[in-house]
């Protein structure tokens, strides 16, 4: 019969179990773990498989409104998302209504400083758009202990705002995730004078 001191055991086990939540915490992960989203409401294809589990509660995030309450949301301005990634990477926090290729590029190199594959599929990601109708607004944010599922653009008057659909963060927080998300908007549906809320 095989006798354990539990004295020696319990070290082993906190390793154990503090370095299988470390893996699962930190992932693998890259810039540009997320599937392509080119629906309107920044939800991802549909997938055909065989669910193991319930899926995790979800929650959305939404900057405050504004002080001009009485103005109704609009709705999804965007035509389709170009590029969505979610990293634990730190991309500088920032949105910015880009109105040409130079543009798309100066915003993936500051959004990605240190990824120069996530500042090229960035930039990739206006390749097909048509600067003469439409525009590109990129969005670097952070989402807290959750990655986020799905990005939406807002309009309400001249405020654009980002809507983030994502898990209920777990009950401890091992990380920052961050969200990369941009979306092609045609230019008779951008405010005149867009602020971002």
């Amino acid at each position: 019969m095989l006798t354990v001191n539990p004295r020696k055991a319990s070290p082993v086990v906190v390793l154990a179990v503090a370095l299988v939540l470390g893996g699962v915490a930190c992932g693998s992960g890259t810039a540009d773990d997320g599937p392509r989203r080119d629906r309107t409401d920044g939800a991802p294809p549909s997938v055909s498989g065989t669910a193991t589990s319930a899926p995790a509660p979800t929650s959305t995030t939404e900057a405050p409104q504004t002080s001009d309450a009485a103005t109704p949301v609009t709705g999804s301005v965007a035509e389709r998302v170009v590029y969505f990634s979610t990293s634990v990477r730190a991309p500088r926090e920032t949105h910015e209504v880009l109105h040409d290729r130079g543009e798309v590029q100066d915003f993936a190199e500051a959004v990605a400083t240190s990824d120069t594959q996530a500042a090229a599929k960035i930039a990739a990601s206006g390749a097909a758009t048509d600067f003469t109708r439409s525009v590109l607004v990129g969005w670097a944010v952070s989402t807290g202990c959750s990655a986020a599922t799905s990005a939406t653009l807002l309009a309400a008057g001249d405020t654009l705002r980002l809507h983030v659909v994502q898990p209920e963060p777990p009950p401890e927080c091992f990380t920052d995730f961050r969200l990369t998300v941009v979306f092609e908007v045609p230019k008779e549906r951008l405010p005149a004078h867009p602020a971002f809320d």
